[in-house]
């Protein structure tokens, strides 16, 4: 089991440097065949209104650059240590959902995994883990307009949380520099009815936050940093808004995912290739000896979300393309900023440009503005 274990390590942290084109990478067959291992993420919500959800993928080697593996036509099922038991359905690409519902606080729950290969993984049960509401959070303009800082403040009047963890989402509004005023349909041109120009951009980053107040006086959380946003992100040149989600762990929920924040402090994710040995409190019940990742837990998280417009950065510009005819404007790649009748002419021109000057999501974003955008 040791060498098996040291052949894990070394497939998970391997990685060559190539600073002259002669050097020739080394990837012993250790390396390049390590077995692959189940990963659990997920929780169970308690709250009562949103889903539960659970992931299940595999551990990969650093030199595997694809999509991570994930397990699908999986069995996964709750259960209460006073006998509950709920069943998650599969909505794909190894994601498993419980639709909302209450919970008996006063019981434990652990999470059964039975995959299609007959293999059968089981957690330890995990008590319920109250998480007290955000208090607030605040912002700070750096001096030399770099970006904005972000921070989260928070207390448990009741000093029973001791651990915490917060995960946030940002989402942005950004516009291209020029605005589509007709399209090519059918071989014809016509008015463009729906804006390209303005997007919305959702980004979750995999960034692991913790803190603990088990040595304070008080169970109080004092602007701790979410994250900085640089201005050059192009994030805060229109309205940006940041949701921050806060998550009451246990002692050991806290341990797991300290441990986790080292070794994915280079990689970003619980799925990205592991440097190190980070188990959690998933056992395999078919074979004791195999490795399980993950660790599930039982709580609510508590969420606030604001709003800023700090108007930083520099908008991209873009030049104007090339004064074309209707029949060459219909063959070209670019887009049409608008038309215009030159002196003397009968037949309009068409001003063109650069598809990424005119159409916001080539940037990554949706046209569809957000229900919470304000």
């Amino acid at each position: 089991m040791k060498k098996k274990l040291y052949y894990l390590i070394g497939a998970l942290i391997v990685g060559v440097l190539l600073v002259e084109s002669c050097i020739v990478p080394f990837a012993p067959p250790e390396v390049a065949s390590a077995d692959r291992f189940l990963v659990v993420d997920g929780f169970l919500n308690t709250g009562g209104k949103d889903s539960s959800r659970i992931q299940l993928g595999y551990t990969q080697v650093v030199s595997n650059k694809n999509t991570f593996l994930t397990e699908l036509k999986a069995t996964v099922t709750v259960e209460g240590d006073k006998g509950s038991t709920f069943t998650f359905t599969e909505i794909g690409k190894g994601l498993y959902r419980l639709a909302p519902r209450t919970f008996n606080e006063a019981e434990q729950f652990r999470v059964r995994v039975k995959t299609v290969g007959k293999k059968e993984y089981v957690s330890d049960y995990e008590a319920v883990k109250q998480t007290p509401p955000i208090e607030s959070i605040t912002y700070k303009i750096a001096d030399d307009k770099s970006g904005v800082y972000f921070y989260v403040n928070s207390q448990d009047p009741l000093n029973k949380t001791g651990y915490y963890r917060w995960r946030f989402e940002e989402t942005y509004e950004y516009h291209t520099p020029f605005f589509s005023s007709f399209e090519v349909k059918n071989k014809e041109i016509v008015d463009r009815l729906v804006s390209i120009n303005r997007c919305w951009k959702t980004e979750k980053p995999a960034t692991i936050l913790l803190a603990s107040t088990t040595k304070l006086s008080k169970d109080v959380v004092r602007e701790f940093p979410i994250v900085f946003v640089p201005a050059t992100s192009g994030k805060l040149i229109d309205k940006y808004s940041i949701l921050v989600k806060q998550i009451g762990l246990t002692a050991a929920g806290f341990e797991y995912w300290n441990a986790l924040s080292k070794t994915t402090e280079t990689t970003g994710s619980l799925f990205d290739p592991q440097p190190s040995q980070v188990t959690g409190n998933v056992k395999c019940v078919t074979n004791p000896q195999e490795l399980v990742f993950g660790f599930f837990s039982a709580y609510t998280p508590q969420e606030k979300r604001i709003f800023v417009a700090p108007y930083l950065g520099v908008s991209r510009t873009c030049m104007n393309g090339d004064t074309l005819s209707a029949a060459d404007a219909i063959k070209s790649t670019d887009l049409i900023i608008t038309e215009y009748l030159p002196e003397g002419a009968r037949v309009p021109k068409y001003l063109m440009a650069s598809p990424d000057c005119l159409d916001c999501r080539l940037g990554g974003g949706t046209i569809v503005r957000p229900t919470f955008w304000q």
